[in-house]
């Protein structure tokens, strides 16, 4: 779907803990959507990661698990976005759209 999206290069993807933590900070990408939930742990240890070393990175948290416990705990990891896969998933193109537009007038 993203890579469909005009003016959006998908820059990288990693499958789990240890590879999303080795391939985000090296890329440092614009925008990364993340899972609470990967198969060898917990996203909310990645998004950390990317917020401690790459703060103007937007972070998009996509999950199940779409609760007041994970939503706070993402938010206070640094979260910019925490979106219900079942409900929200068709958000992530408007939500780039307003970040590069966002983006455009800060350069234009």
């Amino acid at each position: 779907m993203l890579g469909k999206l005009e003016h959006v290069q998908v820059a990288g993807e990693a499958s789990n803990v240890a590879e999303a933590i080795a391939t985000i900070p090296r890329l440092h990408p614009d925008f990364v959507i993340l899972d609470i939930q990967l198969p060898d742990g917990d996203g909310i240890a990645v998004l950390e990661t990317i917020k401690r070393v790459g703060p103007r990175t937007v972070v998009a948290m996509l999950t199940n698990y779409a609760d007041d416990y994970h939503r706070l705990r993402c938010e206070a990891a640094g979260a910019d976005f925490f979106l219900d896969k079942a409900k929200q998933f068709d958000e992530i193109p408007r939500i780039l759209q307003e970040l590069q537009q966002a983006r455009a007038e800060r350069h234009g």
